[in-house]
Order: structure tokens, then C-alpha cells, then sequence
């Protein structure tokens, strides 16, 4: 129940992962408490987290979106079919969207999750419904709203991406390079997915859309295909 609490996820799903590391002997139960069950790292656990923090860092930190991503999910889902539609596909992927804070911090895998189920229910397996989202819902996004209200070329604003990702996201970083009319964004995520990459590329679309400008964005790259980062071309 603590854990679920911290992490806004729903008992079902706490408890399903528990069991996992359980069989998988990373944690194990401490005996002896007369309330609940309390849950420590086995020496297995403890093995494997000094093993993988020695090895990779701060790559070792779960990584994380804030919750205002998650809720514009929801509320997109809300506006084009159901809140009871968009309710559900939240609990589907182990979240309560009655507790879901735009601030808070949650498992970058339950946005991957929610993503695919809304392709999955709404969509034609093309990812052409998350990209139509995230062009939908960018003018609504905290960050972006914080970009916009500064009045500035589109250039300067481009280049003011990577902070705006970093306050959204624990991990991974965004390089922006700009030249004339033309920008390469690199997105420099950990963990990628059809469904991301379509939601970046709406994104960068409901950027331009949001500012009134034509123009197009084109992906260049894929982590999914083994490039380094993914990149979109930006013209204007």
C-alpha cells in the first residue's frame, strides 16, 4: 500500500511486480510483522543494484515523465470519445486518473502502455491516431505554454527545447541544432517505441501548428532502427 501511494500506481499492479522480484529472488519478505508484509532487497537485489550502478550511473534511476503528459492523454481521449473511455484506458495501463497529478513523477513504461492502448483501441495500428493526439494536445502541455508565451522566433524557441525537456522527463536529453529555416532535433530517449516516436512527431507538429507557421517535420533517425538518438527535421 506504500509503494502504491508513492507511486500513484494501482494495488493490482504494485502487487503483480512485487511477485515478480520476489520469484525472481531480487526481494524477499521480512518476517516477524504483525500488520502487512514488508519488503526488503534480497542480497541478490542488493548485488544487482551495486552491479548496475557501478556499470551505468544514474542510468540505474527509473526513468520518468510528469503527469501532465498522462493527463493530456486523458483528456484528448476524453474529448474525442469517453472520459469513461479515457478512464479506462488509464486504469488498463495501472494508474488512478482520479490522483493523477500534472507534477508528479510516474514510470516512464505506464505512459509507454497507456499510448499503445489507445492505439490499440482507437486506432488502425498505424500510430496516426497518437500522432494526431500529441498535435492536438501540444498547445495544452505546461512547458510548451511557458515556450509560447515568450515572444520569440521560432529559431530561439527550438533552442530552448532542452530545458523544457528536462523539466519533463528524468532521463535522457534533446539536442537541437537550427541553421536558416531548418532545425535537427535528437531525441536522446532511454527507452523508445513506435508509439513515442509518433507521439515526438506530433509533438514538433503541434509546435508549429500552435505557432501559426507552415511548414514540416520529417523523421530522420530511429533508436528503434539502431541509430544513436531519434531525429526530426524541422523546415519552416
Amino acid at each position: 500500500m506504500q509503494v502504491a501511494k508513492q507511486t500513484g500506481l494501482h494495488l493490482p499492479h504494485v502487487s503483480r511486480t512485487l511477485g515478480q522480484l520476489l520469484r525472481t529472488d531480487l526481494v524477499e519478505r521480512v518476517a516477524g510483522q504483525r500488520r502487512g508484509r514488508l519488503y526488503a532487497a534480497s542480497t541478490l537485489g542488493q548485488a544487482v543494484f551495486g552491479g548496475l550502478a557501478e556499470e551505468r550511473g544514474d542510468r540505474v534511476v527509473a526513468p520518468m515523465i510528469r503527469g501532465a503528459h498522462l493527463r493530456n492523454y486523458h483528456h484528448w481521449v476524453s474529448t474525442q470519445f469517453t472520459s469513461t473511455a479515457a478512464d479506462e484506458i488509464l486504469i488498463g495501463a495501472g494508474l488512478d486518473p482520479t490522483s493523477l497529478a500534472a507534477d508528479g513523477w510516474y514510470p516512464l513504461r505506464v505512459a509507454l502502455e497507456a499510448l499503445d492502448r489507445i492505439e490499440a483501441r482507437f486506432g488502425d495500428g498505424t500510430y496516426e491516431t497518437i500522432r494526431r493526439m500529441l498535435r492536438d494536445e501540444t498547445p495544452n502541455h505546461s512547458s510548451i505554454k511557458r515556450l509560447l508565451a515568450r515572444v520569440l522566433p521560432l529559431s530561439v524557441l527550438l533552442e530552448l527545447g532542452p530545458n523544457a525537456y528536462s523539466r519533463e522527463f528524468n532521463h535522457g536529453r534533446l539536442e537541437v541544432e537550427v541553421e536558416d529555416h531548418r532545425a535537427l532535433v535528437r531525441n536522446y530517449d532511454w527507452i523508445s517505441s513506435p508509439a513515442r516516436c509518433a507521439a515526438w512527431l506530433g509533438t514538433y507538429e503541434g509546435l508549429l501548428r500552435a505557432l501559426k507557421r507552415k511548414g514540416t517535420v520529417t523523421k530522420v533517425g530511429c533508436m528503434l532502427h539502431g541509430d544513436p538518438s531519434c531525429g526530426y527535421q524541422i523546415d519552416w
